[in-house]
């Protein structure tokens, strides 16, 4: 059986525009679906890690851009971005992804991430809150504390052999060969910039990211927290976030993975619902 992100791939449409932009002398890929204009937020696309927009929002993109526009952005060695010789930082996202933001003359956007994506969410709501329009976070969490600590473990020490439930969380070997593919395909490092990405982000994802209880309440952005039932992080950290940032929804979905949360057929409903709370004031 193909693996459910190649298939995906397969049904992305044509995008609309893609351009380059250089922040700090690095180039920086994006793509905006349908026309972007001044009275109406675009909704804002933040792929995971080790994945790119289209490897991730394949699904969604036909159906988000139907009435507003989409942007999406290749973050640092993903996509169609190259590498740079610096680390993969929460700052360096931050900075890239406003760039875009400045570059299309957008004030604000519905934002909506998954995974390191849903984190870099977070981060925009505490450190740029007027960017953000509303906040949907899928499978994102607070810190390294609100992961499975078999998966911190493993980012720690990338020698040590994961114990069975945390093998059971992991990409299959089919959604990694989707990974790899898309990366060798679209990646200007290709083909042997990959494994020095991979090297970055398990650095990344094994430092001491995160906001406090704190910033997380002081958010302002509507928001909605969405997880799997076996994702990378508890359902009980989920309802941690949901009940420290100000009315924000949970949505739990059942028999649900990391990776398969973003083909759920649910999702893009789940996440139209809460951008058009937002707009109506709720």
């Amino acid at each position: 059986m193909r693996p459910l992100l190649l298939l995906a791939l397969a049904a992305l449409p044509a995008t609309a525009l893609a351009d380059i932009i250089e922040v700090d002398a690095h180039p920086v890929w994006y793509e905006v679906h349908g026309d972007l204009t001044p009275d109406q937020p675009p909704i804002l696309l933040l792929h995971g890690g080790a994945m790119n927009t289209a490897l991730t929002w394949a699904d969604l993109i036909p159906v988000l851009s139907q009435d507003r526009a989409v942007i999406g952005i290749d973050q640092q060695g993903h996509g169609r971005t190259a590498d740079r010789d610096q680390p993969i930082t929460m700052d360096s996202m931050r900075r890239d992804t406003l760039a875009v933001l400045d570059a299309l003359q957008v004030d604000s956007a519905h934002v909506v991430g998954f995974s390191m994506g849903g984190m870099l969410g977070y981060d925009l709501a505490v450190h740029a809150p007027d960017r953000v329009a509303s906040l949907n976070a899928i499978s994102a969490a607070q810190s390294n504390d609100g992961m499975h600590p078999g998966l911190v473990a493993a980012n720690r020490d990338p020698g040590q052999l994961p114990d069975a439930e945390t093998l059971a969380l992991l990409p299959s070997p089919w959604d990694m060969l989707a990974m790899r593919q898309s990366w060798m395909e679209q990646n200007p490092d290709a083909p042997d910039g990959m494994t020095k990405v991979l090297t970055k982000l398990g650095r990344f994802i094994a430092s001491d990211w995160g906001w406090s209880d704190e910033e997380l309440v002081a958010i302002t952005a509507p928001t909605q927290i969405l997880l799997g039932d076996s994702d990378f992080l508890p359902p009980e950290h989920g309802a941690h976030l949901a009940a420290l940032i100000p009315d924000a929804w949970l949505a739990v979905l059942p028999d649900t993975t990391h990776l398969n949360i973003i083909h759920r057929p649910e999702l893009p409903d789940l996440l139209i619902a809460r951008i058009k709370a937002a707009e109506a004031g709720q």
